[in-house]
């Protein structure tokens, strides 16, 4: 019971700096992410029409090659690339707070507690955070090696935009990726089946892991919302208090939907309820009068 009482107060002083972090979170990650995109939009692109056309003319090879467009974009426009992924990062970093409170609150109350969400939640966004802008960075410094040299064929492109230090970034990105999604799936899944979570806000965590690595939409619209919203309820935003588990240091499921029962069938009209019905009674015979051809017969005789 003391424990109890422990963690309620534990979790009654975090959670306003949690709601703050949450909130922010979800700003920054989307923004950063919506910037990126922003100025991934200015790009120069060449289609495949485009790319083709000097084969069609006989031309060795194009007036504009695409990759040195790629390669000069990235060098033109690397500041802003950089602080937006940094901006992105941030959030990402933020996301710590919450995802971890959730996850502590989540253990104290579960009959099979788990350890391994509350280590998603941590080293997932710091491999996010430290390696996508290294990643970003190289790719920078490739660009600047591809340009300064004079001999810009396959080979020049595969340096500025392969080798091992890169590879070895995706690798850990990957690793990253999949921590971050596992923890808001699992987080959302374990928190929703002890009361933390409402349906709603559960299923729209699982949706939100699940978007880290189908990434069905270019912008994390629902990481970001999910985000907000979980800080919002933490602070009680419109005046709906928060679940009955929060409050109560225990899990508090939701009930199950009940199933549907077909309606009972009523007794005919004219009937009450738990009288039984008679069987009915048969109409009296008529009487049959004398036949003809016993009247014949007396006659007969007389």
């Amino acid at each position: 019971m003391a424990d109890a009482e422990r963690q309620l107060e534990v979790e009654g002083a975090q959670r306003p700096r949690v709601a703050a972090a949450a909130v922010l979170a979800g700003l920054f990650f989307f923004g950063g992410q919506l910037w990126v995109a922003a100025i991934g939009a200015k790009e120069q692109t060449i289609g495949m029409l485009q790319g083709l056309a000097p084969a069609f003319k006989g031309m060795a090879a194009a007036t504009i090659d695409p990759r040195t467009v790629h390669e000069q974009f990235l060098v033109h426009h690397q500041v802003s690339l950089i602080v937006a992924f940094v901006i992105s990062n941030l959030g990402t970093l933020l996301m710590i707070l919450p995802l971890r409170y959730l996850a502590a609150a989540e253990r104290s109350r579960s009959p099979a507690p788990s350890a391994i969400v509350g280590h998603l939640a941590l080293y997932g966004p710091i491999l996010l955070a430290i390696f996508l802008p290294a990643y970003e960075v190289s790719l920078i410094v490739g660009a600047h090696s591809y340009l300064s040299h004079t001999a810009r064929d396959a080979a020049a492109i595969t340096a500025a935009t392969a080798g091992g230090v890169r590879v070895a970034f995706q690798l850990i990105l990957t690793f990253g990726t999949l921590a971050v999604s596992g923890a808001f799936i699992m987080v959302s899944l374990r928190s929703m089946r002890v009361g933390l979570l409402t349906r709603m806000m559960g299923i729209v965590g699982i949706i939100s892991g699940v978007l880290f690595l189908i990434p069905l939409t270019p912008l994390p619209v629902i990481q970001a919302l999910w985000l907000v919203f979980f800080g919002a309820m933490l602070r009680g935003f419109g005046g709906r208090p928060l679940p009955e588990a929060w409050a109560a240091g225990e899990a508090r499921p939701w009930p199950g939907r009940q199933p549907a029962t077909r309606p009972a069938r009523q007794p005919p009209r004219g009937l009450r309820r738990g009288a039984a019905a008679s069987p009915p009674v048969p109409a009296p015979a008529a009487p049959r009068g004398p036949s003809p051809s016993a009247s014949k017969k007396r006659k007969r005789r007389r």
